[in-house]
């Protein structure tokens, strides 16, 4: 997303890259959209991105939205990323906008989140150690040297272990014989960019933490605020402590204690521009919160539903000036997602929830809801903003998928987690084909049963079903070399083209595709902060007044007499 999200493209993201013939497709979906705003919400939850950062570039990529031509407030299913030009036919796809309609709200609330969070958070330490480790791991990074950090980040002193260290460490990382790719060299350039923006950090919003003024801190007089103050707190804060500033160089003659009273002046500067900094920042967060919560509004769902059938269409086709006649009904969907939000902005009837199809099969005696194709994405893409909670029929379908995921590939000795993903056969363009593949024993409509190919974000959708499974199957995959410079690869293609039987080693289908890698960074983000995708997306009221929904129990469920009300 970083390296790719350029003004090129007009800061949006290229739906996806090839490796080999290098390719970049230069054009996006809604989804692609969503993915990207909450793909930098996550770096930046990880450390690697600054809250200035993160509002610099979702600033740039909403500008791009506004200029893009929409219909009734809905984006269309693909444009140019370079022209902005919508391409042809014309259709706006229910699903893609329920996605974004999603990422929007989660956007919206995670900007809202950021004005309760430090602004020294220790998450732009560890983001900043994450790369440190990838360089021990590479051989160009002494691992006593990490180690020592690693304990100094861990203690109520983290930002000075940070600040101080070393840079030119890092910039005698280069490539050399024993890393020809230059990953060394990209990851010491990235850890560099990182321990920059650490200090701009500490120069912009909380100069009193800077080295420079340690023997301050030190002195009880002046009181300087604690590390850990929330970015909403800080510019009464700021006040407050230029207030002592000033008294305290009032009260300190000018030929007494010369190097205390320079230093009590250069932080009393300072601090005046960390407050005008945090009051600028607490505002564009408050902007881009608006702004994303303007746009969700401005798409209307209710042309989309289907008054005969009280289903949502699969989209409306504006060359037509129609919906479309087909219709989603399973609950068992991706598409789900779209519907939830379509209620939840009260723009369609809360039964149209319940129409969803509820049919069920049996795999191995574990019932589970039936899907169209028997994919993971249908099954677990909306639970990346949607939560799952424990007895409820949705949750209990989740992992009876996962388990049959699992069943279906152990006989073949591969890898499991299938879903719609690209393939080794390629277009005379040199591009890769797309198809949803899946678990027959799932699904309504059975595709191409002959064909194997297993797809490394499908288990990261499954990381919060069964995240010990999952994590060995990425290691499976990573240990049989499924990872590229941007990841894991789109796919592992098993299919043999001549006799279409399976064959012991995969073609990898080396491609990234943005709503993939999407969803692992938003999986990774859930499954390693605590659901913090989730918990944006329900903080919304809209979604607080809706997410009841969710709490459907199987039709067998049954409480227990100890928890009946007498």
């Amino acid at each position: 997303f970083a390296e790719f999200s350029t003004k090129e493209h007009n800061w949006l993201i290229p739906d996806n890259v090839q490796e080999e013939p290098y390719l970049i497709a230069a054009r996006i979906s809604p989804t692609n959209v969503g993915f990207l705003l909450n793909a930098r919400q996550v770096a930046c939850e990880f450390g690697y991105l600054t809250p200035a950062e993160f509002v610099e570039q979702t600033s740039r990529t909403l500008n791009t939205i506004r200029k893009m031509p929409r219909h009734r407030g809905h984006l269309y299913n693909w444009y140019d990323t370079r022209t902005l030009q919508p391409l042809p036919p014309l259709f706006i796809s229910t699903v893609d906008s329920g996605n974004l309609v999603a990422s929007l709200w989660t956007l919206q609330q995670g900007c809202l989140h950021l004005l309760d969070q430090p602004i020294l958070r220790r998450g732009l330490a560890e983001g900043f150690l994450d790369h440190l480790q990838e360089l021990s791991e590479l051989g160009t990074f002494p691992k006593r040297l990490l180690t020592r950090i690693q304990a100094k980040s861990r203690t109520d002193d983290w930002t000075v272990a940070v600040v101080k260290f070393p840079a030119a460490a890092l910039a005698r990382i280069g490539a050399n014989e024993t890393d020809p790719a230059g990953k060394a060299r990209w990851f010491a350039e990235q850890a560099l960019v990182r321990l920059n923006q650490f200090r701009r950090v500490l120069v912009r919003f909380a100069p009193w933490m800077l080295p420079d003024f340690a023997e301050l801190r030190r002195d009880d007089s002046i009181s300087l605020p604690r590390q850990d103050l929330s970015l909403k707190e800080l510019p009464d804060v700021l006040t407050r402590l230029a207030a002592r500033l000033h008294l305290a160089l009032e009260s300190n003659p000018p030929r007494s204690q010369v190097a205390q009273r320079n230093s009590l002046e250069r932080l009393l500067s300072l601090v005046s521009g960390a407050r005008m900094d945090s009051v600028r920042l607490i505002q564009d967060l408050q902007s881009l919160a608006a702004e994303a919560g303007k746009l969700a509004e401005q798409m209307e769902f209710g042309f989309l539903w289907s008054r005969q059938r009280k289903l949502m269409s699969i989209g409306f086709e504006t060359e037509k000036d129609q919906i479309h006649s087909a219709c989603y009904d399973l609950l068992a969907s991706e598409s789900r997602l779209g519907t939830f939000v379509a209620v939840a902005k009260d723009e369609i009837p809360s039964e149209t929830w319940f129409l969803l199809a509820r049919a069920h099969t049996t795999d191995r005696g574990r019932p589970v809801l039936i899907s169209w194709t028997g994919t993971m994405f249908e099954y677990l893409m909306p639970t990346l903003w949607m939560r799952s909670y424990p007895g409820t029929l949705l949750d209990r379908s989740h992992r009876s998928a996962v388990l049959s995921h699992q069943e279906f590939t152990a006989p073949k000795r591969v890898p499991w987690g299938i879903s719609e993903c690209a393939y080794a056969e390629r277009y005379a363009d040199g591009n890769y084909g797309y198809h949803a593949f899946g678990v027959p024993q799932l699904a309504i409509f059975h595709g191409d049963v002959d064909a194997l190919v297993i797809s490394p974000y499908s288990t990261f959708l499954a990381l919060n079903v069964l995240p010990t499974a999952a994590l060995q199957n990425l290691r499976r995959m990573h240990q049989d070399g499924w990872f590229g410079i941007y990841g894991f690869y789109e796919a592992a293609d098993f299919t043999s083209s001549q006799s279409r039987s399976w064959r012991h080693n995969p073609e990898l289908v080396r491609c990234w595709m943005a709503h993939h890698q999407g969803m692992t960074l938003l999986a990774l983000a859930n499954v390693l902060a605590d659901g913090i995708v989730q918990t944006w997306f329900h903080s919304h009221p809209r979604v607080q007044a809706t997410e009841l929904l969710l709490h459907e129990r199987p039709v067998n469920y049954l409480p227990s007499t100890a928890s009946v009300a007498v």
